[in-house]
């Protein structure tokens, strides 16, 4: 029986150590094959197989784990055939929910540590040191460092294993060290000495600072009052760059300091993801001169500028693609795309395409008539980008060169877990190291961080918050582990991840909550005041609720008349950003549990002489918390919260806000 191989480990300066895997699958006629798993949200594009007589193949270099994969066969979600362990794999943040295959990566050692950038790291002025065991194997854990004996703790665990940290200053330069442990048979053993300096991940400093603000510019706020839009029937709202340079103050009283746009560059739909040039600012949006003028404005309130990168592909009318489309194997970009065969379109879909029919129904019917190249989901009018060719990676490059010399300081990759991580790695190569890049990765994004990405869109503390916030289907213990894992495999990148409740392409959070306002109000507590880079969709600060269908849900118009604004909710979403703002112990001091029972959590974000203690709870009862820290606890309400720092304390709904010494 032929499943995944591994062919020996490596080390890596990421994870430690990684597994070189073979995944294969045997051909039966497809054009192509990708590898799909919980490393690219199983998602055509980044993990392309080759095919080797009569099977498809490709290696992967994983980090150690369990990991969940299945294959695309021309098209067709396929788990491998060869490999009997199967089992349901459930991710409602990207609503994935199908049986596939399991691959149990992990070599022999019983412990394991190496220096790396998630077991040995410095990040502001202190070291974080992790073990990882086999799940069970021990009872205690301590490092020694010098004459130095230090406990760890048990961080957090997996089905295969635990992990064990402890955190110390800084001490400059190498560091010689060892670990003393304990198994639960009463076992003793030393690991070590190791002898290393701690990694430090090289990032812009700045987004620490940020709370972001979304927009999605058509849905935002209409400054052009009249304007051509490229194709009647399709949905726009009709907003553009000069409605935000007008509701700019509206954004700097909320706090927002980091600004990110949805595509801007012409295209023929209101989202902006089927971009047609790439080096201009769609006219409908005003065009070039109001992006200057937004940059500008932008620049005089110190409100950072990040734009969305959608470099998976392109539009069916991008002139390269319109080039094949004409000239078949005689076209110079045919390289540049995923052809399956010449013509890519037969001659009935070019009648149909150039009738005067209503747009969306035109868009149907086409579907119908299918195509012969490679596409995003299914959709015709996104053919796929070839990322094998150099020339597309210059392409990239050059693209997202051009946007930062012109004032703006980072970028969001659209469908980046759809790009070989291999693209980004080099495009990042070429560009400023001020710029912020972060990607969309739905599920585990330890592929596309440290040398690819700072962040990525964290879709996996977002799963975590559904499943606890929304849900319920996860205790606060439960939810405590699952927040440690991701600082297990994330490292000091996690701060660098781009967190969020809601965008362009989830339902409303305020929806999935009932329009129960103090359950969201919980919820963004926590986002503000945990690790990473909080950001607000526009629209949630006053309570703007979902409509449509599929993924317009969370697409609704920004509302504008203020009597229809929720003040409760805008009201408590300044105070959160204006407290993040402020704080540097939310921005990048120590997380440190100090209760997850139950409906409740509460934690200290430490730096220094610094501390903010959250406490929030999501039940429907009233609880009483028992803290060291303070003499006679905390009562909290039903779905209520609490933030107590040096200076002041905000208490929700129970009293407002208060000055709080």
């Amino acid at each position: 029986m032929k499943v995944y191989k591994i062919f020996g480990f490596e080390p890596d300066e990421r994870f430690g150590r990684v597994a070189i895997v073979e995944f294969s699958v045997p051909t039966g006629g497809e054009p192509y094959a990708y590898l799909l798993g919980s490393f690219n949200a199983f998602n055509e594009g980044s993990f392309r197989m080759e095919e080797d007589g009569a099977r498809w193949k490709v290696r992967v270099a994983l980090p150690e784990g369990l990991w969940h994969y299945a294959f695309s066969l021309g098209g067709e979600f396929t788990p491998d055939p060869e490999n009997p362990r199967v089992e349901a794999y459930r991710r409602p943040a990207y609503k994935f929910e199908r049986e596939v295959s399991v691959a149990e990566v992990a070599g022999e050692d019983e412990l394991f540590h190496r220096p790396s950038l998630t077991y040995l790291y410095s990040f502001a002025g202190r070291t974080h040191v992790l073990l990882r065991a086999r799940r069970g194997l021990l009872s205690s854990a301590s490092f020694k460092l010098g004459g130095e004996k230090v406990g760890m703790f048990l961080k957090a665990r997996d089905s295969l294993f635990e992990y064990w940290e402890t955190v110390v200053p800084v001490h400059g330069g190498d560091i010689e060290y060892s670990f003393l442990v304990e198994s639960r048979s009463g076992a003793r053993e030393i690991l070590g000495p190791f002898k290393a300096v701690p990694r430090k991940l090289k990032a812009p400093s700045w987004p620490l600072e940020s709370v972001f603000y979304q927009i999605m510019p058509d849905r935002f706020a209409v400054g052009i009052k009249e304007k051509e839009l490229p194709l009647k029937g399709e949905f726009f709202h009709g907003g553009d760059l000069k409605g935000i340079v007008e509701h700019i103050d509206h954004l700097e009283n909320l706090g927002v300091n980091a600004l990110y746009l949805t595509p801007i560059f012409e295209s023929m739909t209101y989202h902006g993801y089927d971009i047609v040039d790439y080096y201009h600012v769609a006219r409908r949006l005003g065009g070039d001169e109001a992006f200057r003028e937004l940059v500008s404005v932008l620049k005089e309130r110190d409100i950072k500028l990040v734009l969305d990168g959608v470099f998976h592909h392109t539009s069916f009318f991008h002139p390269y693609f319109q080039d094949v489309v004409r000239k078949g194997e005689k076209s110079k970009w045919k390289g540049f795309y995923r052809p399956l065969k010449f013509p890519v379109v037969t001659s009935d879909f070019l009648s149909l395409l150039e009738k005067d029919t209503p747009w969306r129904e035109k868009y149907h019917a086409l579907k119908e008539l299918g195509w012969n190249y490679e596409t995003f989901f299914s959709v015709w009018l996104m053919p796929r980008l070839n990322h094998d060719n150099p020339e597309v990676v210059d392409f990239i490059a050059d693209v997202m060169g051009f946007w930062l010399k012109r004032g703006t300081s980072g970028w969001r990759l659209d469908v980046a877990h759809g790009v070989p991580p291999d693209v980004w790695r080099e495009a990042r190569k070429r560009l400023p190291e001020r710029a912020y890049l972060f990607g969309e990765v739905m599920d585990d994004g330890r592929l596309w961080l440290f040398d690819v990405f700072h962040g990525v869109m964290n879709y996996l503390l977002y799963d975590a918050i559904l499943r606890f916030f929304v849900f319920r289907e996860m205790d606060a213990g439960e939810f405590l582990n699952e927040l440690n894992m991701l600082s297990v495999h994330y490292g000091p990148a996690e701060y660098f991840t781009y967190n969020f409740l809601d965008n362009h392409d989830v339902p409303r959070f305020l929806d999935l909550v009932g329009g129960d306002r103090n359950r969201y109000l919980c919820a963004l507590a926590f986002l503000m005041t945990y690790k990473g880079v909080p950001a607000v969709f526009y629209g949630d600060e006053v309570g703007l609720g979902g409509s449509g269908e599929g993924m317009g849900t969370g697409r609704t118009p920004m509302e504008w008349e203020e009597g229809r604004w929720d003040g409760e909710v805008l009201g408590v979403t300044r105070e959160l950003m204006g407290l993040r703002r402020k704080s540097r112990a939310l921005q990048v001091g120590l997380f440190r549990p100090v209760y997850f029972k139950g409906d409740v959590i509460a934690y200290e974000r430490v730096l220094g002489d610094e501390r903010v203690l959250v406490a929030i709870n999501r039940g429907p009862n009233l609880v009483k918390v028992e803290l060291d820290s303070l003499r006679d606890g905390l009562f909290l309400e039903p779905a209520s919260f609490i933030i107590v720092g040096p200076k002041k304390a905000l208490r929700y709904p129970l009293q407002g806000t208060c000055e709080h010494c």
